[in-house]
């Protein structure tokens, strides 16, 4: 389980003022919006719903998106990305102790779903944490 306290983990469960739809909503319901992530959402809230143990975060697919990345392998085994890297002229330096030089032009991305989890699950998280903090010694 998680090491941060109770209280900060419990802040994904309150509500909030969903200026999209005019109402108050439950911050732990925005990624089933369908606005979501809209900009009222910043990045530290967005980041606090990912990372929550209660909510669900599963991949759904992976879809392929272009980019132009290399990567270095050199004879010790070593592997390096070299994004400025020239093929047409490449340093000198750089290319020194090289084995191969992968190009890559494809990533892969994660369409990822985040729900909460159910009510069950997360009242048996708390109570867990709850037993945590009982069991350990006072400092």
């Amino acid at each position: 389980m998680d090491s941060k306290p109770l209280k900060e983990l419990l802040r994904i469960d309150r509500t909030i003022v969903c200026k999209k739809k005019g109402q108050i909503a439950s911050f732990m319901a925005c990624p089933t919006c369908d606005y979501y992530a809209c900009n009222q959402l910043t990045d530290d809230m967005i980041m606090e719903l990912n990372s929550s143990p209660f909510m669900d975060r599963t991949v759904k697919r992976l879809v392929p998106r272009r980019c132009k990345l290399y990567i270095i392998k050199y004879l010790d085994g070593t592997l390096k990305e070299a994004p400025e890297l020239d093929p047409n002229h490449p340093d000198r330096e750089l290319m020194k102790d090289v084995d191969t030089v992968f190009q890559i032009g494809k990533e892969l991305v994660p369409v990822i779903v985040l729900k909460p989890k159910p009510k069950e699950d997360r009242e048996n998280i708390v109570k867990n944490i709850q037993a945590k903090a009982k069991k350990k010694p006072i400092k």
